[in-house]
């Protein structure tokens, strides 16, 4: 008869952690790995197996710790197994955490911080054995956020109705017409001071980071606030329709000027 539990084994996938350091200038093993260290590690690797996969569940995987430093062999669901395979051979390829889950982003993100003041620190993460790419996070290692690169400073014109203004922290809500979402700008009390353009549709000159490609705006601050004006000016028109009327009071018509012109 075939047990449950050697049945369940069969269906699930295996994936390697490893964490290496010293201890007393030894190689740190199981045996000499402090508590706070061990539990840190395996909560890690527990977040980097679930990531952000929906109902993401451990109950039914199975751990086995082994000498060669501190190396952590876990048997879990083979869809998880895949997933994290995918996100482990990303980054190993690229180094951008902006193509692995959030959730892994995260913890792979702190193994590098932790390996930066711990020299002697080093984090392997292995997927699949048919699939896997190792990943190596020590010192050196340069993962990073590679779309924050593609934020550059900016200073330019935004014009949107203004949905709310104020605050204690003084800021504009403004609509742009090409963003669904509301853009804050921060700005300054007295900026804001005698600004009765609640509702009103506005230009304000703004410093901002823009992204190169998204086109994106995030951290604005105002530099000038410039009402839009509605009203046409019936005084500079006036002037405007006497000025012409002056310069073509000797021409008979316009389109035999236009046919002079042009030589005919």
């Amino acid at each position: 008869m075939i047990s449950r539990r050697s049945t369940m084994n069969a269906t699930l996938a295996r994936l390697e952690f490893r964490l290496e350091d010293e201890v007393d200038g030894q190689p740190i093993t199981p045996a000499t790995v402090d508590l706070p260290t061990l539990r840190g590690f395996l909560e890690d690797v527990e977040k980097l197996i679930k990531g952000d996969v929906p109902g993401a569940s451990l109950a039914d995987s199975r751990l086995k710790i082994e000498e060669g430093s501190v190396r952590l062999l876990a048997f879990v669901a083979a869809s998880l197994a895949s997933s994290l395979t995918d996100d482990v051979n990303s980054l190993a390829s690229t180094g951008d955490l902006d193509q692995v889950q959030p959730k892994r982003a995260e913890v792979f993100s702190a193994w590098q911080a932790r390996a930066r003041k711990m020299p002697n620190r080093i984090y392997f993460a292995l997927g699949t054995v048919d699939g896997g790419k190792p990943l190596r996070i020590d010192r050196d290692s340069q993962i990073q956020h590679l779309a924050e690169n593609a934020w550059v400073a900016v200073e330019k014109y935004v014009t949107g109705k203004v949905m709310d203004m104020g605050g204690k922290s003084p800021n504009v809500h403004l609509q742009l017409p090409d963003r669904k979402e509301l853009l804050t700008i921060s700005a300054t009390e007295q900026q804001l001071a005698g600004k009765p353009h609640l509702f009103h549709e506005v230009t304000l000159r703004i410093s901002a980071e823009q992204h190169l490609h998204t086109k994106e705006l995030r951290d604005a601050h105002m530099i000038e606030f410039l009402p839009v004006s509605q009203e046409v000016d019936e005084g500079a028109l006036t002037k405007l329709w006497e000025k012409g009327r002056t310069a073509w009071q000797h021409v008979a018509g316009a389109t035999a000027w236009v046919e002079e012109i042009r030589g005919h």
